[in-house]
């Protein structure tokens, strides 16, 4: 029964934190609006509040890749993430960015090209957010990834090494 409570209170907390997040965007928005008309901002602090759901030291002493794993996985219900978001995240969670280095100017940075090059674990979306990979077709990853190194020029490189490769194959055969 504690377990099922538990759960329970997990997917409320999850629920909330959406909600937060649309009152933040929604603050964001209106403060937005008023600057355009000329007004001063109506809201102060367009932060989304913490829920509690992410203890202080969460991510404390975890690997980069775990911690930012893990807080996807809290996040499930809501999809995909900014690594602003995830950033934000696991600082929440205790995430100790100097143990590995990381100057604070340079956080996001590193943490959103971190994520990019482990394709092992995490998918970039078109629009810049993170997912985990097990959260997509993998069919329909195929085709983007297809797709990412063809606008990148990949495809076509490789396709010509291939083409090639039968012609020195050959050459090598008659010399």
């Amino acid at each position: 029964m504690s377990d099922r409570l538990s759960a329970a209170i997990e997917e409320l907390e999850e629920h909330l934190a959406e909600q937060l997040s649309d009152v933040a965007d929604t603050k964001k928005m209106i403060n937005s609006l008023r600057k355009r008309m000329g007004l001063e901002p109506l809201y102060g602090d367009t932060s989304v509040e913490s829920t509690g759901s992410i203890r202080p030291d969460q991510f404390y002493g975890k690997p980069l890749a775990t911690a930012a794993g893990e807080f996807l996985e809290r996040r499930k219900a809501r999809g995909a993430c900014s690594a602003d978001e995830i950033l934000t995240g696991l600082r929440e969670g205790g995430f100790d960015f100097e143990a590995i280095g990381w100057k604070e100017k340079d956080n996001l940075r590193l943490l959103s090209s971190s994520l990019a090059k482990n394709i092992a674990k995490f998918h970039r979306l078109p629009n810049g957010t993170f997912g985990l990979l097990e959260w997509y077709d993998k069919e329909m990853l195929k085709r983007a990834t297809k797709q990412e190194r063809k606008q990148n020029g990949v495809v076509e490189a490789v396709e010509e090494t291939e083409a090639s490769a039968p012609v020195e194959e050959s050459e090598k055969a008659s010399a």
